[in-house]
C-alpha cells in the first residue's frame, strides 16, 4: 500500500520550500528583477541539467519493448491532453467565464503535471518493490514532458493574452529542447560521462526543484495575501485536473495499458499537481505569473487530498 507518510513528508516539504521563497521576497533578499534573473537561471541552466540527469542516473535498464512501449505512449499522451486540454478549457469559457486571456495557462496547467519533484518519490513509495523500475520509467516519461513543454507549451503558455507568444524556429535551439534531445540520445546510446561530470550534473540539476518552488512563493509574496485564495475558479479547475479527469479516463487507460507497472506510473504521475515549469515559462513568455503561482499553490495543497483519494477510489495500492 502507498506509504502515506511519504506523501505527507514531501508535500510539507513543499510548503516550507514556498514559504521560505514567500519570506525571502518580503524581507527584500529578492525583488522583482532577482525573480526574473533566477526564473532564467532555472530555464537555461538547471532545468536542462536535470533533465540529462535524469537520464545519467538510471541504476538499471528494463527490457527493450517495455521501454519501447512506454516511449509510445508517453508520445500518444503529450499529443491527446492538448485536444482534451483545449476542450475543456473552452468548456469552462461557457460555463464558468473565465478569462479568455488565461486559456493558455489553463491549458497548460492541465496537460503538465510536477512528475518530478513530487512525482518520483511518490511513485518510489506507491509500487513497493518495483519502486526503482517505476522510477526509472517516470524518469523517461519526464524526457518527453520536457520535450513537450518546451515546444507547443511554450506557445501555448500565452495563448489568448494581449500579445500571443510568437514561436520562432530559432527556439528549438533553448536549452530546454537541446538538453531533452540529448537525454534521449544518452539514453539510446548509454553514453557515460567521468564521474565529476555526472556529479556536477546531478547537483546543479538538482536545485531545479527547490529552487522553482522558492520562486512559486517569492512570486506569491508580491500579490496582496488576500488575493492568494479569492479566486474561487482555481478550486474547480484543480479539482477537474486531479480528480475528476482521472477518474473519467480511468477507464481508458486501464484499456490501453495492459501491464500494472507501466499503467500505476502514468497514472499516478498524471494525478500530480501542477508543473512549476508553468510558471517558469509564463516568467519568461510574459505570462500571467501571479495567477499561475496562486495556481501552483493551490494546486498543490489540494493534491494532500486529491491524489490519496483518486488512488483509493481506483484501487491502485500495492
Amino acid at each position: 500500500m502507498i506509504n502515506m507518510t511519504v506523501l505527507m513528508n514531501q508535500l510539507i516539504q513543499l510548503f516550507i520550500i514556498i514559504c521560505t521563497g514567500f519570506i525571502a521576497y518580503r524581507i527584500h533578499i529578492f525583488n522583482e528583477h532577482s525573480i526574473k534573473s533566477l526564473n532564467r537561471f532555472l530555464l537555461d541552466v538547471t532545468l536542462p541539467l536535470m533533465m540529462i540527469d535524469s537520464v545519467l542516473s538510471m541504476k538499471q535498464r528494463p527490457e527493450a519493448s517495455q521501454v519501447a512501449y512506454l516511449f509510445a505512449a508517453s508520445i500518444i499522451f503529450y499529443l491527446v491532453m492538448p485536444v482534451i486540454a483545449f476542450l475543456i478549457v473552452k468548456l469552462m469559457i461557457r460555463t464558468m467565464n473565465i478569462m479568455r486571456s488565461r486559456q493558455g495557462a489553463y491549458m497548460f496547467m492541465l496537460i503538465f503535471s510536477n512528475v518530478g519533484f513530487m512525482g518520483f518519490p511518490i511513485l518510489q513509495a506507491a509500487c513497493g518493490a518495483q519502486g526503482d523500475t517505476a522510477v526509472f520509467y517516470a524518469a523517461i516519461l519526464n524526457i518527453f514532458f520536457n520535450l513537450s513543454s518546451f515546444t507547443y507549451g511554450v506557445i501555448m503558455i500565452g495563448y489568448g493574452e494581449a500579445a500571443q507568444t510568437a514561436f520562432k524556429l530559432k527556439s528549438l535551439l533553448s536549452p530546454g529542447i537541446i538538453s531533452a534531445v540529448l537525454a534521449i540520445i544518452i539514453y539510446l546510446t548509454n553514453i557515460h560521462f567521468p564521474s565529476t561530470i555526472e556529479n556536477i550534473i546531478d547537483t546543479i540539476g538538482g536545485l531545479t526543484s527547490p529552487l522553482a518552488m522558492i520562486l512559486v512563493g517569492a512570486t506569491l509574496a508580491s500579490i496582496k495575501l488576500s488575493e492568494v485564495f479569492n479566486e474561487w475558479k482555481i478550486y474547480i479547475f484543480a479539482a477537474i485536473k486531479q480528480f475528476i479527469l482521472p477518474i473519467i479516463l480511468y477507464p481508458v487507460f486501464r484499456l490501453f495499458l495492459g501491464d500494472t507497472l507501466l499503467f500505476n506510473v502514468l497514472f499516478i504521475e498524471f494525478l500530480m499537481p501542477i508543473a512549476n515549469t508553468a510558471l517558469m515559462l509564463s516568467g519568461e513568455y510574459g505570462g500571467d505569473t501571479k495567477f499561475i503561482s496562486k495556481s501552483i499553490f493551490i494546486s498543490t495543497a489540494m493534491s494532500l487530498v486529491t491524489i490519496p483519494l483518486t488512488i483509493y477510489l481506483c484501487g491502485i495500492i500495492y
